[in-house]
C-alpha cells in the first residue's frame, strides 16, 4: 500500500515529484509509528500532526518551485493519512482530525 501512496500528486506535473517524494517520507514515518504498537486516537492524531507539521514546513519549497500544497493536495494526504490509519485497525480516526493543524 505504502508504494501507492500520493500517485495523483506524482502523475501531476504541477506537483514536483522530488517534494512529493519528501511528503511521501513524512506520510511513510507516520506509518511506522502507527505499526510500533497499539496507540490511542490521541496518540494516533499526535502522531498525525506531527507529520502535517513537517509538511507544513514544506509549502515555502512547493512555492519556490511554482506549485503549491492547494486543496486537491490536501485531500490527497488527508487520503493517504487515513488509508494509513484504517490499515492499521484504526477505524473510528477522523480525516479532518488526522490533518486539522495544517497551514494549506
Amino acid at each position: 500500500m505504502l508504494a501507492e501512496l500520493l500517485l495523483p500528486m506524482f502523475d501531476d506535473e504541477y506537483y514536483p515529484d522530488i517534494l512529493v517524494a519528501e511528503v511521501k517520507q513524512h506520510i511513510e514515518q507516520f506509518a511506522k509509528k502507527l505499526a510500533k504498537s497499539e496507540l490511542s486516537e490521541g496518540d494516533v492524531y499526535h502522531h498525525a500532526h506531527v507529520a502535517v507539521i513537517a509538511i507544513n514546513a514544506m509549502k515555502l519549497q512547493f512555492e519556490d518551485l511554482d506549485s503549491s500544497l492547494d486543496d486537491s493536495a490536501a485531500d490527497y494526504i488527508a487520503e493517504a493519512m487515513m488509508m494509513i490509519a484504517q490499515d492499521h485497525g484504526y477505524m473510528d480516526i477522523e480525516m479532518e482530525e488526522l490533518v486539522s493543524n495544517r497551514e494549506w
